[in-house]
């Protein structure tokens, strides 16, 4: 048999009861857990911002929710029960300044993109729910913002090999959109929305 949680709250003067499952009770903590961490790594964020090899800033994590979804996942991949949690979050920032100058980080990021579609007015038969978004008709947007990750993770493969206007690529010497991100001239919103593709 299981056990339920029978909860009751007033309000607006009407009384409401529901029962919780331990399963979906585990779930609902959880997922309370997961906010609060990400209050704390956005807090944590406002004074590592201020660091000159930060690439981020308080604002990149409204403009980019996969970054903290990368953090977050992150933080249970390191957690150790004998560390404290500041220190787990120290570690996970430093972990962001190294990954974040690898393709790798950027791809890891198209995957954790979220999608921004909407439920089309006329759902087809085959229209379902999946665990993060609804499959509907902006899909095309999540996409685009997928491979956005994904190309800004083989502009810094390209400059690595040596592929690019730093070295001369198209007649130039200019310095490419991977250099002025890894020297520091561009934070990462620049770098995602850069619009000059002559520079790459």
């Amino acid at each position: 048999m299981t056990n339920e949680l029978q909860i009751t709250r007033t309000i607006n003067g009407q009384t409401y009861s529901f029962a919780l499952t331990e399963r979906e009770l585990e779930d609902a903590y959880r997922l309370k857990e997961r906010r609060y961490r990400e209050d704390d790594f956005v807090n944590a964020f406002a004074d590592a911002a201020q660091e000159p090899d930060m690439r981020f800033h308080y604002g990149h994590l409204a403009e980019f929710p996969e970054l903290l979804d990368w953090l977050c996942r992150l933080y249970d991949d390191i957690f150790d029960a004998n560390t404290s949690h500041n220190d787990l979050m120290e570690l996970a920032l430093n972990r962001l300044r190294d990954e974040s100058l690898t393709p790798g980080f950027f791809t890891s990021l198209a995957l954790l993109a979220p999608p921004v579609c909407e439920e089309p007015e006329e759902a087809p038969p085959e229209y379902e729910e999946c665990g993060r978004h609804h499959c509907g008709q902006n899909i095309t947007e999540a996409d685009e913002r997928r491979k956005r990750w994904e190309m800004l993770a083989s502009l810094l493969t390209r400059h690595k090999e040596a592929d690019c206007t730093c070295h001369g690529k198209n007649g130039t010497h200019a310095p490419c959109a991977a250099a002025k991100y890894l020297n520091g001239e561009w934070d990462i919103s620049e770098f995602f929305f850069l619009q000059d593709r002559k520079d790459v």
